[in-house]
Parts: C-alpha cells; sequence; structure tokens
C-alpha cells in the first residue's frame, strides 16, 4: 500500500497542529527557548558585535540541516537493529512481531540510564541554538529581563 502525498502532508500537518498545541503555540515556544537561552553556560555565545549575528546564521543553518541527518541516521540504526533482533526472535520460533517492542524497550533503558552522559551535551546544544536564534533575531544584544 502506497502512500500519497496528499497523506503525508496531511500527517505533516496534523504532526505540527498537535505540536504547536502541545507546547501552547508560538509566544508559549519562544517563552521556553528563553529559558534555553539564558543557561548560564550558553549566556556568552554569539555577543561579538561585528560577527554575531552571522555567527548565530551559520549555527542555525548548520542545525536546520544536520538534525534531519541525524534523526534519519538514528531512524535507520534502530530500523536495522529491529530486524537484527526479529531474525533472532524468528529463529527461536518467536512471533516476529515482538522485535520492535523489545528494541524499543531496551533503547528507552539504555537512554535512562545513561542520561548523566548525554543529557548536559545535549541541553547545551539546544541552548547553543536557541541562542544563536534570539541573536539573528533581535540582535547580538539580546538581554532577557525575568
Amino acid at each position: 500500500m502506497q502512500i500519497r502525498r496528499s497523506r503525508l502532508l496531511f500527517l505533516a500537518v496534523l504532526l505540527g497542529s498537535a505540536a504547536c498545541w502541545y507546547f501552547g503555540g508560538v509566544a508559549e515556544l519562544e517563552v521556553k527557548l528563553t529559558g534555553l537561552a539564558t543557561q548560564p553556560h550558553v549566556n556568552t555565545a554569539f555577543q561579538d558585535p561585528i560577527t554575531g549575528q552571522s555567527d548565530a546564521l551559520m549555527t542555525l543553518i548548520c542545525f536546520a540541516l544536520l538534525a534531519p541527518m541525524a534523526v534519519l541516521a538514528a531512524f535507520i540504526i534502530v530500523l536495522c537493529m529491529v530486524r537484527g533482533v526479529e531474525a533472532v526472535v524468528v529463529s527461536l520460533r518467536g512471533p516476529g512481531w515482538f522485535s520492535l517492542p523489545l528494541v524499543g524497550t531496551s533503547l528507552v533503558a539504555a537512554l535512562y540510564a545513561s542520561s548523566q552522559l548525554w543529557l548536559p551535551t545535549s541541553l547545551y546544544g539546544l541552548g547553543i541554538v536557541a541562542r544563536a536564534y534570539f541573536v539573528y533575531s533581535y540582535g547580538p544584544l539580546f538581554l532577557v529581563h525575568h
């Protein structure tokens, strides 16, 4: 069964609307981004008055290009893991569908157990991207008053 482009577009609009509703709209999303952009370790990024905005733009472009590639690579790796576990499960005379929940549960448990390793770096990266958004949008002297 093939999925038509109109169905994919409908799915994308539906997912975008759900994300917008979940985050409380654009205004609420900007408040959450402000929290990321004002973290102490990213507060001094992009403050050069001459190159600050161009550096921020380069960061946003790199994020926009590399993030979908990383998501696709992670999806392919997970898909290969599911297929590999499915081959083992089927050879042990188990149901093939059991490989997806097994791999999913294992990945969630592994991510939770190793969150101290990857979470600070991920928050730093998201903070830099949020800071780049505000510096590029509002100028290099972006200040937030609480």
